[in-house]
């Protein structure tokens, strides 16, 4: 018998069970956060033998930081199920960006299969990974790592030296970050001043600011090949989301050039990185001048909806696929129709929502709305953080293209004045 503990709701939604060709041969065991907890799915539910809620492991966490969970709980769960299940039979799968360190900290203390500390650091630190990927002849920003007591003695002095080193307008952002929780721009020195003022409770990096259209390379790995790769262009800026943009990431059809050429980059830079088996999230940018840049990797899926609409689009149980690969279990193919797909992000920002918009697309499509009229909501300080998702489909290419580039003009909600 199969123990599989998958950390987290993040990324194992769209896992589909009734594909597993021996299901009766393995179980499931959920660890979640007291915030991740209500995320967890009837569909998880009814295939889950056990769900553990645990503490959240970051103290008054942003919604981005709330699935992780409590490393001393993990450590004991993890313990007891030893006892009652040998090495070679228990597996962590993680999909969460939060929680890939502790998940690769309990298989090393335990002795367990799959990637390890030192296996996924360089998808977390984003400095170790850009001076990995730039070693390797990989185009990267210019960065480096704030030093806050540089920043304390002499505010003044350090932003002009970071704004020399890697030129204006420059990113502030967390090493450790995903979602784009606790990111600024800075274009000035009252810019720079007001995103530092309340201080940083962890570490963050500066870097060049690259202009250009911003894609993500998603790979799944085994034994440093990939066994699947796709490639998928945004509509914006992952932080203009908090700018109220709607964010839109269509996947590429396979005949486009662009797609081949962005595989081998993204390939290049994981290799750079060791390439654990299982699934990568690859940022980039194009320039005006077609120049590839890289941007950051993390080894999961991509967040949101993106998973299940890149399962739709090319027709691969992805979260299978990967499960199969760190975990031994088996599945059939999927089973659905393959009918391009894409994903989109709703932005929201302060005030009382007055109307919900749907948008005006060709396309089939479907809203997976978090506000309701009436409602009192906050700015939206991440992805994670956003007014909810929506996913599009159509069986003509040209079709849903048009589409993602409508999506441009496109606001969802409207607030009362």
């Amino acid at each position: 018998m199969k123990t599989v503990v998958m950390i987290s709701t993040r990324g194992s939604g769209a896992f589909r069970h009734d594909l597993l060709k021996a299901p009766e041969n393995a179980r499931f065991i959920g660890m979640y956060s007291e915030y991740d907890v209500d995320n967890v799915t009837d569909a998880q539910r009814a295939y889950l033998d056990e769900i553990h809620v645990l503490p959240c492991g970051q103290p008054d966490p942003t919604v981005a930081e709330s699935s992780l969970i409590d490393r001393d709980r993990a450590r004991t769960l993890i313990h007891g199920l030893l006892e009652e299940t040998s090495r070679e039979d228990l597996a962590i799968l993680c999909y969460d960006e939060r929680n890939l360190l502790l998940a690769a900290e309990l298989r090393g203390e335990f002795g367990l299969s799959g990637p390890r500390y030192e296996d996924i650091l360089p998808f977390r630190d984003k400095c170790l990974m850009k001076e990995r990927v730039r070693a390797a002849g990989v185009r990267v920003p210019a960065f480096g790592r704030y030093d806050t007591e540089a920043a304390g003695a002499d505010p003044a002095a350090y932003y002009a030296k970071i704004a020399d080193e890697v030129g204006l307008p420059f990113v502030l952002k967390p090493v450790d970050g995903n979602s784009a929780d606790g990111v600024f721009m800075i274009s000035s020195r009252a810019d720079h001043d007001a995103a530092t003022a309340g201080g940083f409770h962890r570490p963050y990096e500066y870097e060049e600011f690259v202009k250009g259209t911003m894609y993500s390379v998603n790979i799944v790995s085994q034994g440093g090949s990939s066994v699947f790769a796709g490639v998928t262009e945004y509509l914006v800026n992952s932080t203009q989301v908090q700018e109220g943009r709607t964010n839109v990431d269509v996947n590429l059809i396979d005949s486009d050039p662009r797609v081949p050429r962005m595989i081998a980059f993204g390939e290049r830079a994981l290799d750079a990185l060791g390439r654990p088996d299982g699934a990568s999230h690859l940022e980039l940018f194009r320039t005006a001048d077609d120049e590839l840049v890289f941007l950051e990797v993390a080894a999961r899926f991509k967040g949101m909806a993106g998973v299940e609409a890149m399962q739709r689009n090319y027709g691969v149980a992805l979260v299978n696929l990967s499960v199969e690969i760190e975990s031994g279990l088996e599945s059939e193919p999927y089973d659905g129709e393959q009918i391009y797909c894409y994903d989109g992000v709703l932005p929201k920002r302060a005030g009382v929502v007055e109307s919900l918009v749907e948008p005006d697309i060709e396309s089939d499509y479907e809203m997976s709305w978090k506000l309701r009229p009436g409602q009192v909501i906050g700015q939206g300080e991440s992805l994670s953080d956003n007014g909810g998702t929506f996913l599009v489909w159509n069986k003509d290419y040209e079709a849903i293209y048009r589409d993602f580039q409508r999506f441009a003009h496109y606001t969802p909600v409207t607030y009362r004045q």
